[in-house]
């Protein structure tokens, strides 16, 4: 989905991406829908705003019809919209079937945000870890030694920011605020070793990408990088590298596998 919306915004002719974040009454198992994606139990249609006026807003009545031809509950009072705007684009966007717009949407435990950043995530983590501090600086007090002390970090702490860390990760400005916070934890002895988020979400990226390969029918696939089947040059590249033209989109978890890393 992030990829759908980055890509979007990454062309020149996209003022706009509109997200509708539909919440349903019942999970379901399969949707055949060209701008949908299906989650357990609530739906998100991506729709851009082109530079020439057209956006596709209708798809969000037929996905509405669709429902209810297909006996399902639409809970029009949870569902959302989030518009992502590229810098310069003010034109007023109206409501479609009264669905209220956001400036940040929560879909799947990550945080979303109309600017394209991830600080209201990242600060709604930083504030659970600084909690989960309490309970080290306590269980410290109480004597425990520092091998207990790096267990709870990496089970209490940790787990985070690595949760949809390939996400959010597209963020650079974001990471960095992680990474100084688990710097001062390490000053502070709450961890033995520092931690590097930027290499847990390398690892996190590849672990991905493998899966990708152990399971064909992984549903990632079809975005991830193809590779060629032919290599003539002396770069040894190994995928085909993808057109991008802003940093926002090549910083996306697909474009990262690329550009980044030259092992995959």
């Amino acid at each position: 989905m992030q990829h759908s919306v980055y890509g979007y915004l990454d062309s020149p002719e996209c003022k706009a991406v509109r997200m509708f974040a539909m919440d349903f009454s019942k999970a379901f198992d399969s949707v055949k829908h060209p701008a949908l994606f299906k989650y357990a139990d609530d739906s998100n249609i991506v729709i851009p705003v082109w530079a020439n006026g057209e956006c596709r807003t209708d798809l969000v009545d037929l996905f509405l019809t669709w429902t209810k031809d297909n006996g399902m509950v639409c809970n029009s009072s949870k569902c959302k919209e989030l518009v992502f705007r590229k810098k310069g684009c003010n034109q007023n966007i109206e409501l479609v079937n009264n669905i209220p717009q956001c400036t940040v949407l929560p879909i799947l435990g990550i945080t979303f945000q109309s600017n394209g950043k991830y600080s209201e995530h990242v600060r709604s983590k930083l504030t659970k870890a600084n909690k989960c501090l309490y309970i080290l600086r306590s269980l410290r007090k109480e004597g425990i030694c520092q091998e207990e002390l790096d267990h709870l970090f990496k089970s209490i702490v940790l787990p985070n920011f690595t949760y949809g860390l390939s996400v959010f990760g597209a963020s650079d400005s974001d990471l960095t605020n992680i990474q100084n916070f688990l710097e001062r934890c390490f000053k502070r002895k709450y961890i033995s070793n520092i931690v590097n988020i930027r290499k847990l979400l390398e690892e996190a990226d590849k672990k991905i990408y493998r899966t990708r390969l152990d399971q064909p029918e992984y549903p990632l696939s079809k975005i991830l990088p193809k590779k060629k089947d032919q290599k003539y040059n002396l770069r040894k590249r190994n995928v085909i590298y993808p057109r991008v033209h802003s940093e926002r989109f090549k910083n996306t978890f697909v474009n990262r596998l690329v550009f980044k890393y030259s092992d995959i």
